[in-house]
């Protein structure tokens, strides 16, 4: 049986553009390869994603790297939303289909520049946050650890009590795919950006008729 839904974000809730990520933080005299790896960040990226540092912090450590006097949150922010290409719409209609028959988690490595946007009305082309289509929010920054850890799956677990063998989980990292199946969590791997309704609506089916 499953009870619980656990999406990934970038790559499965909204398209990411990684490339043009990359591009901003150039611009702002970052080399994105000493930071950012493909499903995984380095040094104070990745401090401020496990919420070893906060925002004002990160900024700080940003201007030192740049050798800049000061950067705003707003120019950070500006750089970490280069990660969002667009939020399909029909993505989000689907969660609010699935809401009132399952528990709806995002589980993501993240940080408060994105989840600022994320939590805002601008987030969804319909003006509603993120926070409208989930039952629960689970930010690596807040959890204090990133997938993937396997403490950051047992905490999201707990949290909301939830019990790994009813759990899915959705996700375009195969590191963060296999660390979740090796505690017991049902597992939908998809390539990042690819749209996923079709194959979780295949394994829902299958798991409704299996009762």
């Amino acid at each position: 049986m499953i009870r619980n839904l656990l999406f990934d974000m970038g790559g499965i809730i909204f398209r990411q553009n990684t490339e043009e990520a990359f591009s901003r933080f150039r611009a702002m005299g970052i080399d994105p390869a000493q930071y950012m790896g493909a499903y995984g960040q380095r040094g104070f990226f990745l401090d401020v994603e496990s919420g070893s540092i906060d925002a004002p912090t990160f900024c700080e450590r940003m201007a030192a790297a740049t050798g800049r006097a000061s950067i705003s949150f707003e120019e950070a922010q500006q750089c970490w939303l280069g990660f969002l290409q667009d939020v399909p719409v029909e993505r989000l209609h689907t969660l609010l289909e699935l809401k009132p028959h399952y528990h709806l988690c995002l589980l993501s490595n993240t940080n408060p520049f994105i989840m600022q946007h994320m939590r805002s009305e601008a987030f969804s082309a319909d003006g509603l946050p993120i926070t409208h289509y989930f039952h629960s929010l689970f930010c690596s920054y807040e959890l204090g650890i990133c997938k993937p850890h396997p403490d950051c799956f047992r905490r999201a677990l707990d949290a909301d009590g939830m019990r790994a063998e009813e759990s899915l989980f959705i996700d375009d990292s195969m590191r963060n795919i296999e660390a979740a199946a090796a505690l017991g969590i049902q597992v939908l791997h998809v390539e990042t950006n690819a749209d996923w309704r079709a194959p979780l609506a295949e394994i829902l089916d299958k798991a409704s008729h299996s009762l």
